[in-house]
């Protein structure tokens, strides 16, 4: 498939048709074994891994995030990152409204990996951090199916600007997260099964 540069591409099918593959072989965190992934018409793995990896924003499926504040865990994506653009993106990701109810705010402890939040919290703070690199090509690995649809709609709406001027790809199987893509990919996985 090929997705033109600035074009949303929504990725649906079933768990296990290879959605979190796709997203893998575009960060180059897994390399494919035939085929090639091209970037502007240059094999990926031409590519100097480090500045290509600088302009990807990744969210994958489970949220990972390190035991510090959560100023520092959505700056972490940049470097020195002001208060102003962290609370710029927090807004964005729609976890702002949550962190000022903490007595602590930006500068609450999250502790190892997150404890301290609930699954949507960890979920839109990574969204802000992948978002606070403002990167060409943003990722969702179903990254949106932790959150309710109605905060699902608003991160989509808030970020309606940095998708359009992005190349966006959005792994999902909803279709209320698929329905503002350019193009909409469906995967369908192939069951093996064994004669005796």
């Amino acid at each position: 498939f090929k997705v033109n540069a600035g074009e949303s591409l929504a990725i649906m099918g079933k768990t296990g048709s290879g959605k979190t593959t796709i997203a893998l072989l575009l960060c180059r965190l897994i390399d494919p074994t035939e085929g090639e992934i091209l970037i502007d018409g240059k094999n990926l793995k031409d590519l100097n891994l480090e500045n290509y990896r600088k302009y990807i924003g990744y969210i994958p499926q489970e949220s990972y995030l390190f035991s510090d504040s959560i100023e520092n865990n959505i700056g972490f994506a940049i470097d020195h990152p002001s208060h102003e653009k962290v609370v710029e993106y927090a807004k964005k990701a729609d976890v702002h409204k949550n962190i000022v109810h903490f007595k602590n705010q930006y500068q609450t402890m999250v502790g190892e990996r997150g404890v301290m939040l609930s699954g949507g919290q960890k979920q839109r703070i990574c969204i802000a951090r992948a978002l606070i690199k403002e990167p060409n090509i943003l990722i969702f690995d179903d990254s949106l199916s932790a959150l309710d649809t109605e905060t699902e709609e608003n991160i989509l709406q808030n970020i309606e600007n940095e998708i359009k001027s992005c190349t966006s790809i959005i792994i999902t199987h909803r279709q209320s997260s698929a329905k503002r893509a350019d193009k909409i990919l469906n995967l369908t996985s192939l069951e093996l099964t064994e004669i005796a």
